[in-house]
């Protein structure tokens, strides 16, 4: 079972490795101020959007209901960003995400689409992540979880919580009454990869190697998309499709 740790230290190297976010002179979030610069090769692990079948008005918006509404899904059926791009006529760029197709309509997205959760990684895809992690893993993990994921707190210090363990046990972590979802960060004694899932975002930042990568990318159930330290994150980040589509 994971053990909790009362000492903070193993996560300062991500602290050092990481740049801060300028926020007085803000020109938007990038991969560089969550992953550490150790990596060769990063990536975003997308979190699987849906099209809700029953609604075959594509021009309808979520923000068209009232918050009393009662809203009905029917089934769902999962598509990719990619088939979105095209759909759509955008570019399949490093900085894609579902703010790409909810800024090109305005203050919210088509109601046909079920737009992933931020912050936590779902159940399917972290069960496709596990098998491919312990490939390249010996040893031991940690997860940590940020203050807003916690349910309660009673730390003396701010930074939330954090794990130790194997990396199977992050399934259980994920279960616990004391979180919610998965860890926003975990990685393995040795730092050979990394991965940070924002309570901002709605994909899954991910540092490590080539091998890790094409392993990643060789799965037919996840999607990801390659970026680079540079690639920009936050919601306004896909300037290309915007520019595009004004």
């Amino acid at each position: 079972m994971s053990k909790k740790l009362l000492n903070f230290s193993p996560f300062q190297w991500i602290w050092d490795e990481t740049e801060r976010v300028d926020f007085e002179q803000w020109r938007g979030s990038f991969v560089k101020n969550f992953i550490p610069h150790r990596y060769s090769h990063y990536c975003k692990i997308m979190h699987p959007i849906h099209k809700d079948l029953s609604i075959t008005d594509k021009n309808l918006l979520w923000s068209q209901f009232s918050p009393d509404d009662e809203i009905v899904y029917g089934s769902r059926e999962r598509i990719s960003f990619k088939d979105l791009a095209l759909n759509y006529n955008l570019k399949y760029t490093k900085e894609f995400s579902s703010r790409t197709i909810i800024n090109l309509h305005g203050i919210s997205g088509p109601r046909y689409l079920l737009f992933p959760a931020e912050g936590t990684l779902d159940g399917e895809t972290l069960q496709a992540l596990l098998p491919i992690l312990q490939s390249f893993t010996t040893g031991s993990c940690y997860f940590q979880y940020d203050l807003v994921a916690v349910n309660s707190y009673s730390e003396k210090h701010g930074n939330g919580y954090l794990y130790y363990g194997d990396l199977g046990e992050v399934s259980a972590l994920s279960e616990s009454a004391d979180h919610i979802g998965t860890p926003n960060y975990w990685w393995p004694e040795n730092r050979d990869w990394c991965l940070h899932t924002n309570h901002d975002l709605d994909f899954t930042l991910f540092g490590g190697s080539i091998q890790m990568i094409q392993k990643l990318k060789d799965d037919d159930s996840l999607e990801i998309i390659e970026v680079d330290r540079e690639t920009r994150v936050d919601p306004k980040a896909d300037v290309k499709n915007e520019s595009g589509n004004r």
